[in-house]
């Protein structure tokens, strides 16, 4: 029998993730989460033990929602030959990964809120060769998306999840001011101050920071927290599920790998 790659998702496999867009089966859905990159047929199976495991993994394989990755120095089949690239940097496979995710993320936002007004900018993003150099461009990023009203709309969402392709943007993002497009009031602004537009954006950006990662470490055995994450109204409400969220990150291997970098970056948007 011939030996099954190790698999990684592709930028299509995280925003099925993330949007929870339902076109897949629960099972399908829960093999999808568990692909990291790093664990292998045999891992898997002993995860999601299933005789169907293979055609799932061939359906998102086939659908374009995982991506074989192999290792550097593996044997790689006949019908399979390795690019010769030798301008590409030295980056680890997962390096390699989120630049390919963060990048892709970049270019289709900019393409769908922005337009060819971005161009330039995507010619940018396109051109990085490492995720420093796609940090650089992340207040340009942000800026350009807000730039539509439904971009703006979105801003928090989306933010959030280039955070958590790599938690370095978080730092680059927040640096990044946005200007208040909104158009002024008709009536005069001393009746009820609006709430600044700051505040709401930390929450949404918070709000969805701990769904996606209970999404991506935990999958459905979060459901419960999840809807009272949800249905928090502001960042005080989801500081007292602060711990709940750790505690349930921590029940996966990967999440406990992760969790110091997780935990910082949460504090963060809920300070």
């Amino acid at each position: 029998m011939a030996k099954i790659p190790i698999w990684v998702k592709t930028p299509k496999g995280v925003e099925e993730i993330e949007k929870r867009t339902l076109r897949l089966s629960v099972r399908a859905r829960r093999v999808l989460i568990l692909i990291d990159g790093k664990r292998d047929f045999a891992t898997l199976s002993s995860l999601v033990p299933s005789e169907t495991l293979p055609e799932i993994c061939r359906q998102l394989l086939n659908d374009g929602y995982i991506a074989a990755v192999h290792p550097p120095g593996s044997a790689i089949g006949a019908s399979e030959k390795a690019p010769t690239d030798t301008a590409r940097p030295a980056l680890s496979i997962v390096e390699q990964q989120r630049l390919s995710m963060a990048r892709n993320f970049m270019t289709n936002t900019l393409t769908m809120y922005v337009g060819h007004a971005a161009s330039s900018l995507i010619n940018h993003v396109e051109a990085a060769h490492d995720l420093a150099h796609l940090r650089g461009l992340a207040k340009q990023w942000r800026e350009a998306i807000a730039l539509s009203a439904d971009g703006r709309k979105q801003l928090a969402d989306l933010s959030s999840r280039l955070v958590v392709i790599d938690q370095h943007f978080l730092a680059a993002l927040a640096n990044a001011k946005v200007a208040d497009v909104r158009p002024p009031p008709k009536t005069p602004a001393a009746t009820s101050p609006p709430t600044p537009a700051d505040d709401g954006e930390h929450l949404t950006m918070a709000r969805n920071f701990m769904l996606n990662t209970l999404d991506t470490f935990v999958g459905l055995a979060a459901s419960s927290l999840v809807s009272r994450i949800e249905n928090c109204p502001d960042k005080r409400g989801l500081r007292t599920l602060f711990d709940e969220w750790r505690d349930a990150i921590a029940l996966s291997r990967d999440g406990r790998k992760r969790l110091r970098e997780l935990d910082s970056q949460l504090a963060a948007l809920l300070a």
